[in-house]
């Protein structure tokens, strides 16, 4: 196994160019004038609305550069998916962030499934930075009251619909690449002008970047983005912190946020953690021991299945705003040759998509998919093959399997409720419950639009 050392701010602090040589060296630097990364303190601070302490700013830089190293170093496959990286970052608090280290290491561990260590150094900065300067007056009409995470999904869409509707007052939070700034900005407009409500919107940037002094240009080879709701949390947790908020919500869909995995070549983090129970625990607790206040990191989704969130939606008379929103994995670079659709329609996120629009009844309200994986005549390639099938599989599983076998073959089940809060017991038979609802709902549209996707006995059953 490799080992890596992300070394971050290499330009003001040379002294960090001696980490060992038995280390791999990715470099990595927010500096306006020889950096690689693009993260510009001054847009964070107009876009939150608030001055950022220098703890606040050290938590950005940090999940910047978590983010970051993570897309630069290329997993191998098999059991080379597991990497060895450590991260030696200046900061301008060294000694609060060396309180919180293990804190850290576990979260970013827990999300990425990495061995991950932190060194943290006192952070030299260059002096015109520490000049004060106004920050824009935010409208009284939009003064928020928690922080919502709002990636331009169907899942945040809901989200932000959800505590609206129960008279909460979120500031949206948005990381932005590729295209998505305008699309989130205008579903944020859209969805405001439906409810009658002005909300604050705080859209920020994090990419790679060459200016014409860089030394070290930045390569992203990884596209597993495994450690990228570090960066989520992370902006959103600098956020209300700069504005005295103590609630950050994260709502995702119960499929794919207890991280059952679907087959057993996706266990671990082959799936993504990002809005696993545990993995919030360990970032609630970091915050909370960081800024040493208290926040609630919560996800109102957990017991629902996306079918709900689309229900949620027509409810309310919402659901045009069903095919603005984007939950594609790929989008934009699968998605940018086929004119009029975002949505490549075979990676997982857009078939849990497709099955709660059609089961809900609201498929003409739903995008238009560059692959059907349900047309009996379409053509996948074997990776779209494998997961259609894989899913289908999996809802087999949970449609005719009893709790105790459930328990057996999926261990993860008796994990994820370990780290939740409630009733013990209780909360497992509604994760069970939420995968029994999507599985009933998948099924269904397998048999009645392309039953060669059944298996066995079970294809005879649905047909029947």
């Amino acid at each position: 196994m490799s080992a890596y050392a992300i070394i971050c701010d290499h330009v003001l602090h040379p002294e960090l160019r001696r980490i060992p040589r038995t280390y791999e060296r990715i470099w990595l630097s927010t500096d306006r004038e020889q950096g690689n990364v693009y993260l510009d303190p001054a847009r964070l601070e107009d876009g939150i609305g608030a001055q950022l302490s220098p703890l606040v700013l050290d938590l950005c830089e940090i999940a910047a550069y978590v983010y970051l190293g993570d897309k630069a170093v290329s997993r191998g496959r098999y059991e080379k998916w597991v990497r060895d990286l450590s991260f030696y970052i200046p900061v301008r608090e060294p000694e609060r962030w060396n309180e919180v280290r293990t804190l850290l290491t576990h979260t970013v561990g827990t999300l990425s499934g990495d061995n991950v260590q932190f060194h943290f150094h006192r952070k030299r900065e260059r002096k015109s930075r520490q000049k004060q300067r106004p920050i824009p007056e935010q409208p009284a009409a939009s003064q928020p009251d928690c922080v919502s995470l709002f990636s331009g999904g169907l899942d945040s869409l809901a989200g932000a619909v959800h505590l609206t509707k129960a008279g909460r007052r979120p500031l949206l939070a948005s990381h932005y690449a590729s295209g998505l700034r305008s699309l989130q900005g205008n579903l944020a407009e859209a969805l405001g002008g439906e409810l009658g409500h002005t909300y604050s919107h705080f859209q920020y940037r994090v990419s790679g970047c060459r200016r014409k002094r860089t030394r070290h240009l930045l390569v992203t080879p990884e596209s597993s983005h495994r450690a990228r709701s570090f960066m989520f949390l992370g902006f959103a947790a600098a956020a209300a912190e700069a504005r005295g908020l103590s609630e950050i919500f994260i709502c995702e869909n119960g499929v794919l946020s207890l991280n059952v995995p679907i087959s057993d070549a996706r266990k671990g983090t082959r799936s993504t953690h990002h809005a696993h129970p545990l993995y919030l625990r360990y970032f609630n607790q970091l915050i909370n021991a960081l800024f040493q206040r208290s926040f609630a990191v919560l996800n109102p989704f957990f017991f629902l299945t996306k079918r709900q969130e689309v229900e949620l939606l027509h409810r309310h008379g919402l659901e045009e705003l069903i095919r603005e929103s984007v939950s594609c994995w790929g989008y934009p670079n699968l998605t940018l040759r086929f004119p009029g659709s975002n949505h490549c329609g075979a990676c997982i996120p857009c078939l849990v998509r497709r099955i709660s629009t059609i089961s809900a009844d609201l498929e003409r309200f739903d995008d238009r998919y560059v692959t059907d994986v349900f047309d009996p005549d379409a053509e996948l390639s074997d990776t779209q093959l494998r997961n259609v099938e894989d899913l289908v599989y999996f809802a087999e599983r949970f449609a005719h399997s009893s709790k105790s076998d459930l328990l057996r073959r999926f261990p993860e089940l008796v994990m994820a409720e370990l780290a939740t809060n409630g009733v013990p017991g209780e909360r497992l038979d509604r994760m069970i419950d939420v995968y029994r609802r999507f599985a009933e709902d998948l099924l269904a549209i397998t048999a009645a639009r392309r039953p060669q996707y059944l298996t066995g006995s079970r294809r005879e059953e649905q047909v029947a």
